[in-house]
């Protein structure tokens, strides 16, 4: 009885998230949206989940957030800077940052800011939210001259929302697991009851 009640929960969750995404991905928050950093200081992100922040650059400044076992990898988190802030960076300045890029490391020598250069060719653009805390090391910060704001945008970058078929797949598979097991159980009780003999 646990059991089928856990698989009909497990198949509801599924098709209710595979919905939500497919429709946050086409009529909502999991659209790209291109905003400008100077509007993302001034005003935050909203009930965003997917964006593009022009009129800024990645910051040389780098902290990592080390890998927790053998199959994890390494977090490299950089201030995502004005281009004022930036210069005042590289004159030795201490910046405030209030929007911080993170992505997960698969290049070994990316281990300190002078080894690993952020690719300023690609699109600030990915996921709204926050590494894990154990891989976010906020108290170093002030090692790299970077002191953090009270409130503070996480993006992950280069991460898209899933895919709107594997979400679709999602919805479907969700459907299957709670329809068909109730749908044959209810068949099977109709065929018991149908052969039970009738009282004379």
């Amino acid at each position: 009885m646990i059991l089928r009640y856990f698989v009909l929960f497990a198949g509801v969750v599924l098709m209710i998230t595979g919905c939500n995404n497919l429709i946050s991905q086409n009529f909502g928050t999991h659209n790209l949206r291109t905003v400008a950093l100077e509007e993302v200081i001034a005003e935050g992100l909203g009930d965003a989940d997917y964006v593009e922040i022009t009129g800024g650059e990645l910051g040389n400044a780098l902290l990592v957030g080390p890998a927790l076992r053998v199959t994890d990898k390494d977090y490299i988190l950089r201030p995502i800077l004005t281009r004022q802030q930036a210069a005042n960076w590289y004159s030795g300045a201490t910046v405030r940052a209030s929007v911080i890029g993170w992505f997960k490391n698969n290049d070994p020598d990316c281990v300190t800011a002078e080894g690993c250069p952020p690719d300023k060719s690609l699109p600030i653009k990915g996921l709204i939210g926050p590494p894990t805390d154990k891989k976010n090391p906020v108290e170093l910060w002030s090692t790299q001259r970077i002191k953090l704001e009270d409130q503070v945008t996480y993006i992950q970058l280069y991460e898209e929302p899933m895919a709107w078929y594997w979400n679709l797949i999602m919805f479907l598979g969700g459907l299957l697991v709670a329809i068909v097991p109730e749908a044959w159980r209810f068949q099977k009780r109709k065929t018991a009851d149908n052969n039970k003999p009738s009282a004379t």
